[in-house]
Formats: structure tokens, sequence, C-alpha cells
């Protein structure tokens, strides 16, 4: 059953969303792509534009995510969360809105994107399982 806003139960899984989250942009901007596969929940999917994407492994992810191809593309150097609102949420799965914001090494400020993600509690760990995302393909099946 899903949990009711301002009860103990939203609280807790809202911190434990936020929580997973923020592992997803930790291990995202380390710059290391198995590192940032392994934060999240699989099959993977990722819905960018229209592009409809799938991962089944971790490494099949990080084969496809080198963090390299983005800095090459748009002189990215690192990503931070602008806004996160939990806005469904039961036992084992949450619905975030989110927007992001992509920067250069110089803390410039490239472009902004809002998206929906969907974690899963899997094994007792959260992760992000789905994205859609208004941020395009830079290329290949990169997540980006």
């Amino acid at each position: 059953m899903a949990a009711t806003p301002g009860t103990p139960q939203w609280i807790e899984l809202e911190r434990a969303g936020m929580a997973a989250l923020d592992e997803f942009m930790e291990t995202f901007n380390s710059g290391s792509p198995l590192r940032w596969a392994q934060s999240l929940h699989y099959p993977h999917m990722r819905l960018g534009g229209l592009a409809v994407q799938i991962w089944n492994t971790p490494e099949d992810y990080a084969r496809d995510n080198d963090v390299s191809r983005l800095r090459e593309a748009s002189g990215w150097g690192y990503t931070k969360w602008d806004r996160r609102k939990m806005i469904q949420a039961d036992e084992d799965k949450i619905h975030m809105a989110v927007q992001f914001s992509r920067y250069t090494p110089a803390h410039e400020k490239i472009v902004a994107f809002e998206s929906f993600y969907i974690l899963t509690r899997m094994n007792g760990h959260w992760g992000t399982q789905f994205r859609s995302s208004y941020a395009g393909v830079i290329g290949g099946n990169t997540a980006f």
C-alpha cells in the first residue's frame, strides 16, 4: 500500500530515496562507469528523449557510459541536483520528480533537465531502476 504524505512511513521512504539519489549522483560524478553502474538496479531502463535504453547488468551499463564522452561532447565537469521531490512511494518502490544541472569544471552551468526516476528496493538496498529524462543521448547507447 502506498505511503501517505507526512506519516512516519513517508518520512522514512523519503529519507531512503534521497540517500539513493545521493549515491547515484556521487557515483556518477566519481568518473568511474563501473562504480556508477553498481549503484543502479537491473534491468536498468532509461527513456532519454524518445530513445528507450535497457541495460541488463552493471558491466553492460559501465561499457556504454564512460563519462569522458560527456566531457568531450559538452565540457562537462560535474552534475548536481537542483531539486528532488518524492511524489509516490511504498515499501519497495519510490517515484521521484527531479531536476539536475550539468556544470563545467569551472562551475559554469551548461544545462538543466527535469526528469522522473523510479527507485526500487532489491535485497534491502535502494537504487535507481528507471529514468525518464528530457536529456537526450549524446551518442551510442550512453545514458547522458
